[in-house]
């Protein structure tokens, strides 16, 4: 294969391009999750790779088939609900809120992350409660006061440990407030898998979808650590091919590959999971498409290849690309498209 063959591949795999997917909690499966950072990127990402619209706040709420919650690289995915005890068990094996400098950094000490983390399960139910709810309710259990500040702070810090740990997962929404629920509640009850069968099973998705890929990718992609993705690798050898030197890539994956123009956009899964390979898969300099503060902006991706940036505007998108785009693209984007 060459990379002009990987990448039409992986287009393939992701439902991107003719062959849709048809359902919702299949697609974000296949991917590793929906990357759920902004809302209404999860939804343009879904709708991309489905034949129809996808009723996220229905999947989430109504049948719970997907679940909201800190996953990969710590960061909000839409996750299959029935596959999230192979994530949980994969995410246990994370141990950065154990140390000294995070939690220094985060304002609590490692006696009041046990309190936390032991609370938890006995003050969150099936009952959605927003983030100052929850923070109440931790605080009478545990008797921490000065814990409001690190418990109400906007990024969740101290929370992720325990959407790792399968204890808390969003809610529905209240208003503009975000909730959290237990899983175990929200989704029914369930059991963690042990860790290396949650990593055996993530890091096949993974290669089914991004590969072919190393163990360091992998490790990156998820938040890993390389030995244990290494060790992954090893244990699923003999369901593994080699293609040259990009890596490996499941078993008997030879999807149909066509011709394919995209405007993706901001955090989609498809530049996510590649950010690590944009040196070799982007035309433009690396930092227009991965920006400050772990932005992943909209992309023009061609064949696979990463062509050039887009913004929406009022009129239609925007398109900045990173070179001169043949008139066959041209003639694919958007009618409503403005080229800069």
């Amino acid at each position: 294969m060459t990379l002009a063959d990987v990448l039409k591949w992986r287009i393939a795999r992701h439902h991107l391009g003719p062959d849709k997917g048809t359902d919702v909690v299949a697609v974000a499966r296949r991917i590793g999750g929906l990357h759920a950072q902004v809302a209404s990127s999860a939804q343009a990402s879904a709708d991309l790779r489905l034949a129809a619209p996808a009723d996220l706040d229905r999947a989430l709420w109504r049948d719970r088939t997907l679940v909201r919650t800190w996953a990969a690289r710590g960061t909000l995915h839409l996750l299959p609900a029935a596959d999230l005890p192979l994530w949980v068990a994969a995410m246990s094996t994370r141990t950065r809120e154990t140390k000294g400098s995070w939690m220094k950094f985060h304002g609590v000490t490692e006696h009041q992350m046990r309190d936390i983390i032991a609370a938890v399960p006995d003050v969150l139910g099936d009952e959605p409660l927003t983030r100052e709810e929850l923070a109440e309710k931790i605080i009478a259990a545990t008797g921490h006061g000065d814990l409001r500040g690190p418990l109400v702070q906007g990024f969740g810090a101290v929370l992720k440990p325990l959407a790792f740990r399968g204890l808390l997962c969003s809610g529905p929404p209240r208003g503009r407030n975000v909730t959290f629920v237990a899983p175990r509640h929200w989704i029914g009850p369930f059991e963690v898998p042990p860790a290396e069968q949650g990593i055996d099973a993530l890091a096949l998705a993974y290669l089914g979808a991004y590969g072919p890929a190393h163990p360091e990718e992998f490790a990156r992609w998820f938040d890993l650590t390389p030995a244990l993705a290494k060790r992954s690798f090893g244990r699923l050898a003999v369901k593994l091919t080699t293609v040259g030197d990009f890596g490996y890539v499941p078993d008997g994956h030879t999807p149909e590959v066509s011709e394919t123009v995209l405007l993706l956009p901001a955090f989609d899964p498809y530049v996510v999971g590649s950010t690590r390979q944009l040196d070799r898969i982007s035309s433009g300099p690396k930092q227009a498409v991965s920006r400050p503060q772990g932005w992943i902006s909209p992309t023009l991706v061609v064949n696979g290849r990463i062509e050039g940036v887009w913004e929406p505007t009022p009129g239609g998108p925007r398109i900045t690309p990173f070179g001169p785009l043949p008139a066959k693209v041209r003639g694919a984007l958007p009618a409503d498209a403005t080229i800069v």
